[in-house]
């Protein structure tokens, strides 16, 4: 299986709020930095860190999705474009986002993962590795 079809495979286990799924798809250091303008902006590390975040997603929203509209391979990395959408629990309102995750691959599983606002940023971002 390709890059590209690695991270589909992780994106598709968040999609179906297999945590457990998720996380036995990356690397256990895996890295995790959420998008600056998320509410839970951060970067988070390890199988365990990673679980929380995921998680405290899950528990905030209802139908989490991540639509993939591009997917680009770049050798050890994935551009991924993607629209995410949720529905509050608490509040009930539909919330949507469109934004960029670079992935990179290493020993063979998805090692990190950054979400950029643009393309152009985490296209700019492959060139400083």
């Amino acid at each position: 299986m390709g890059t590209g079809g690695q991270v589909r495979e992780v994106i598709g286990a968040f999609n179906r709020g297999d945590v457990d799924g998720f996380l036995a798809r990356i690397h256990p250091d895996f890295e995790w930095k959420a998008l600056a303008a998320s509410p839970l902006a951060g970067t988070y590390r390890g199988r365990e860190e990673v679980r929380k975040y995921v998680e405290e997603w899950l528990d905030t929203f209802d139908d989490v999705r991540l639509l993939i509209e591009r997917l680009v391979e770049l050798e050890d990395q994935v551009l991924v474009v993607v629209r995410g959408s949720g529905r509050g629990k608490a509040s009930g309102v539909e919330v949507r986002n469109h934004f960029c995750q670079l992935w990179t691959i290493s020993e063979g599983v998805p090692a990190r993962m950054h979400e950029y606002a643009t393309s152009e940023e985490a296209f700019a971002a492959t060139s400083r590795r």
